[in-house]
């Protein structure tokens, strides 16, 4: 990655860092998806500068790589936060500074709510009963009380997000958080695309960095 843009968010007295995100991500993701390089894959690395601020978790900054200039100017970010100018400020894109010695990842956590983990209780506890040979009713009463035990609430900053899968009925956009998790690396070497979140797959083979500075 050897250019870069920074995106500022701009708050004001009625309008919270949490909206602007949700409704900058959301075009983001867009534009990611329109300008995809292939099904689900994109040349776009996001990174977020201020990650883990105290004021807000993800800050106020979210900074776009690409390998060449061209591909940044290309994306044509103020036709798609139009919406939002008010909220925004663009930067001009600059090369990414000599001398980056630290790379992060910044990917998707994805957590199983209690709700879908009750689903499938009569099955997982049947299973332990029969390997084990005890009660099927003791294990689904230690696995539900497990469950009701469980800290639900992730500490990771996440962005509160519309699906927009066609899938099912496509006149109904679900919300969803998308938690994003901040690790840094010091390799480098990688030549893997992005999902059209503009983050790192999880798997190792597939992990793609970003200069962190």
């Amino acid at each position: 990655m050897k250019y870069y843009v920074d995106i500022t968010l701009l708050p004001d007295t009625d309008v919270g860092l949490g909206f602007i995100w949700q409704k900058v991500y959301q075009q983001v993701h867009l534009l990611l998806a329109d300008k995809k390089i292939s099904e689900h894959n994109s040349a776009i690395g996001l990174s977020f500068p201020e990650y883990g601020s105290k004021i807000f978790p993800l800050g106020d900054k979210l900074r776009l790589f690409a390998e060449t200039k061209e591909m940044l100017t290309d994306l044509n970010l103020d036709k798609w936060l139009n919406r939002v100018s008010d909220y925004v400020h663009i930067k001009s894109i600059k090369p990414v500074p000599d001398g980056v010695s630290e790379f992060a990842f910044f990917k998707r956590k994805q957590f199983k709510s209690p709700e879908k983990t009750r689903k499938s209780i009569d099955i997982r506890a049947r299973a332990i009963s029969e390997k084990n040979g005890l009660e099927f009713e003791d294990v689904k009463g230690k696995l539900l009380s497990s469950i009701d035990n469980l800290d639900t609430h992730c500490k990771l900053p996440f962005i509160n997000l519309k699906s927009l899968s066609s899938s099912g009925d496509s006149s109904v956009n679900k919300r969803f958080l998308l938690f994003i998790e901040f690790q840094k690396t010091e390799s480098k070497v990688r030549n893997n695309p992005f999902t059209c979140y503009g983050l790192s797959r999880r798997t190792p083979e597939d992990e793609m960095p970003v200069p962190w500075f």
